[in-house]
């Protein structure tokens, strides 16, 4: 940002409402109490404000207009400030500015989302031609107002990576420009992936993922990689992409039930692989094995999302 531009940023802020008034008046009325007696909410808000401006330099959104799109976009449920906390903010401003045509972010989002849609359609071997002719159609999607709606785009809400969220778009418009076509499609996946932990367990299991975290990731990782193409396809499409049992019938051109029965069989093998995997590496009594088993299946849904959708490893 240049000196003039800086400049009028902060003057800006200064004759405005504070961002902690901002937000407050966007979210809903219900929780408005809760809400506005929370410690430092003015900071948390700079915070993510400055966050965001960090990870987008050259994209600039007024802060109340920022603050308030975040607010409407929280869950109806729950506590307001544990959502915020977990919400993905500089994916949101960009979002954010893209909902409102800013060229800058639209350029932004060209520069670092397209190659998304092009590894989604890819995974599809779909023909250049039908390749760019989506691309298009998810473009105008996601940023084209259709009367008083804005572009789909105002519908992601920061619970995931933006990245997930828009191959996930690009899926289901190749989906329904197939269903329409009834263009055939083959589908390989040979990614290589490793797993993570989940929260909210109970003790036992808790204990056993922190015990064995490093172990379960190897084992996990080398098990994905056991696995052929379709099986990682099939893993991939329903929990990254959350495509259905009839949407991944439509991609291999099978029956629901066949799917079904694919998508069963592909997770069995990827927990039984696990398993034979982790076997190997502990020397733990046999009377374990039964609470490993849990753990695995326990994390296997979120491992799946983080890593078959390129989600940040914690280390």
């Amino acid at each position: 940002m240049g000196p003039k531009r800086l400049i009028a940023y902060y003057v800006g802020v200064s004759a405005a409402a504070s961002l902690a008034e901002s937000f407050i008046a966007s979210v809903k009325e219900e929780q408005r109490a809760p809400v506005s007696s929370a410690a430092n909410l003015e900071q948390r808000l700079a915070g993510m404000l400055a966050e965001a401006r960090a990870a987008w330099p050259k994209v600039v959104v007024s802060p109340e207009l920022f603050v308030g799109y975040v607010a409407q976009r929280l869950p109806d449920a729950g506590d307001v400030l544990e959502a915020l906390a977990s919400l993905r903010i500089p994916d949101l401003y960009l979002a954010c500015a893209c909902a409102h045509g800013d060229t800058r972010a639209l350029a932004e989002f060209d520069a670092r989302y397209v190659t998304e849609i092009d590894a989604a359609l890819g995974r599809m071997r779909q023909s250049r031609a039908t390749v760019d002719e989506v691309k298009q159609l998810v473009r105008q999607k996601l940023f084209v107002r259709v009367g008083d709606k804005p572009g789909k785009i105002a519908a992601y809400a920061g619970k995931g990576g933006l990245h997930r969220w828009v191959r996930a778009v690009a899926v289901r418009t190749c989906l329904n420009q197939m269903r329409k076509g009834k263009r055939e499609v083959l589908v390989e996946n040979n990614q290589v992936l490793a797993g993570v932990s989940a929260a909210g367990d109970d003790p036992e299991l808790a204990y056993m993922k922190e015990k064995y975290r490093h172990e379960f990731r190897a084992s996990f990782q080398e098990a994905l990689g056991m696995l052929v193409g379709r099986e990682q396809g099939l893993l991939r499409y329903h929990y990254v992409d959350g495509l259905n049992i009839d949407e991944i019938g439509t991609i291999y051109r099978v029956h629901r039930v066949t799917a079904y029965r694919w998508l069963e069989k592909a997770r069995e093998t990827l927990v039984a692989k696990t398993l034979g995997q982790l076997k190997a590496r502990l020397n733990v009594e046999n009377k374990e094995f039964d609470s490993i088993l849990r753990m695995i299946r326990s994390q296997l849904h979120l491992s799946l999302v983080r890593y078959l959708g390129g989600e940040d490893k914690e280390e």
